[in-house]
């Protein structure tokens, strides 16, 4: 199928409107202009009047025919174009001409026939494609509705449930602060102090430590003598008391002897009996309290 173009353009030199129809070849294009009201033109642009412009422009044929292109459709707004008697050209900011074509009025209405059936055809093709694209672009609305309002509840309920997690962290983290004050209060009543108050040298607690246990052996230590001196006490009161009956009753067998009181022999031997028995009985318990102290010494 042949490259066709249609475009609205501005004659320069009355500032009429122009249609303007192109055929691109390989090697060349053809033109129609329509103006309203009057005959339609026609021309070609022949290879060796492109190789014109191309040694003229410094351009290469590609090159050239896609600026043409351009300048055709009207995107360009450096291109002007002039059409004066038999005779249109276009240039470049008013100044570099870039084309000419010479053109005469169409005589042959089998010329107009097939133009406006290529056109006509041109149109059905656009214009079914233009349906296409009206449903593709209506379903595609309808589809882009839909996923704004699905997109909108997606958003509510996300905002639901990070404001239901929010309210829940926030009670969970109350609790878990008023329990850490809890633990807190119960920790500050059950310590005197905090670790901070320890002491870091081990040598200060070692002497602490063996201060301790001096204090402790030296409290035992007392304990024992204040024991032994009490025992020793009372062994000295003991040994005293038996020192004193014994020395009483020597003292009574001496007077005994040295002042006799006329007495019957019966009367003497019993009295001496007992004196012996007496002074026995002293003298073991003297024996008994000295050697006690030294027992009780060794138990300890």
């Amino acid at each position: 199928m042949v490259d066709i173009s249609v475009s609205q353009l501005v004659n320069q030199i009355d500032q009429s409107n122009f249609t303007l129809y192109t055929e691109w070849q390989d090697t060349y294009f053809k033109i129609i202009l329509l103006r309203s009201c009057l005959v339609p033109l026609s021309g070609k642009m022949h290879p060796q009047n492109i190789i014109y412009f191309l040694d003229h422009l410094d351009e290469s044929f590609d090159t050239y025919l896609e600026k043409t292109k351009r300048a055709f459709s009207g995107e360009s707004m450096e291109i002007q174009f002039f059409l004066q008697d038999d005779t249109f050209m276009w240039k470049e900011q008013n100044i570099l001409t870039r084309g000419e074509i010479t053109v005469s009025p169409i005589s042959n209405i089998l010329i107009i026939s097939d133009t406006l059936k290529e056109i006509l055809e041109r149109y059905r093709g656009c214009r079914e494609r233009m349906i296409t694209l009206e449903k593709e672009n209506e379903y595609l609305n309808e589809s882009n509705v839909k996923l704004n309002i699905r997109i909108e509840k997606t958003v509510g309920i996300k905002e639901n449930m990070e404001k239901d997690f929010y309210r829940k962290f926030l009670l969970l983290l109350n609790s878990k602060k008023q329990r850490i004050r809890e633990l807190q209060e119960a920790l500050d009543k059950k310590t005197t102090k905090t670790e901070y108050d320890e002491t870091t040298d081990e040598n200060e607690g070692s002497d602490v430590e063996d201060k301790r246990v001096q204090e402790t052996s030296i409290k035992s230590t007392n304990i024992r003598k204040r024991k032994t001196n009490s025992q020793e006490d009372e062994q000295k009161d003991k040994s005293n008391i038996s020192k004193r009956n014994f020395m009483r009753c020597t003292n009574f067998f001496s007077s005994e002897n040295s002042s006799p009181e006329p007495s019957t022999s019966k009367d003497k031997s019993i009295l001496k009996n007992a004196d012996v028995q007496h002074i026995t009985m002293a003298t073991e318990q003297l024996n008994t309290s000295e050697e006690e102290p030294e027992d009780d010494l060794f138990s300890q």
